[in-house]
């Protein structure tokens, strides 16, 4: 694969848990840019939404698993995984599950969804990225203001 700086490098593994709309939406977009997508759910009906031509064809991988668990993140390659994104809809979950892939997996980069402005300031300074929806919502609105 060529990256945009012109140079060849291989397709990134990208382990998503949650399979909601945020969840769907980020496989898909992730699979088209040519990385190898996991996604993880504990309800396995989640995972049927996902598109059959890609999950044929192996480029989004789905994985029944409780993502609050190690052993439920090890059920995919998350601890050789370039990124790990927690976007279930629940803060506590995305929180917990990115401890464990970051602290106990040692997966290089983490990302999750949490809306609380207290606990997102806490997870930044444990070297988590936390998203805000609220926050972009509000970012987005006043740019168009």
């Amino acid at each position: 694969m060529i990256a945009r700086d012109g140079s060849s490098r291989p397709p990134r593994l990208v382990v998503i848990g949650g399979c909601g709309r945020a969840g769907q939406a980020l496989a898909v977009a992730l699979a088209e840019m040519r990385s190898n997508v996991q996604v993880l759910d504990i309800n396995p009906a989640a995972l049927d939404a996902l598109p059959r031509d890609m999950v044929a064809s192996q480029r989004i991988q789905p994985r029944v698993a409780d993502i609050t668990l190690p052993s439920g993140l090890r059920t995919v390659d998350t601890h050789s995984a370039d990124a790990f994104i927690a976007v279930t809809g629940s803060d506590s979950v995305n929180a917990l599950a990115a401890q464990i892939a970051y602290h106990i997996l040692g997966t290089p980069k983490v990302i999750c969804r949490v809306d609380d402005p207290a606990k997102r300031d806490m997870y930044e300074k444990l070297e988590i990225t936390a998203i805000s929806q609220s926050d972009l919502l509000m970012n987005m609105i006043l740019e168009n203001f």
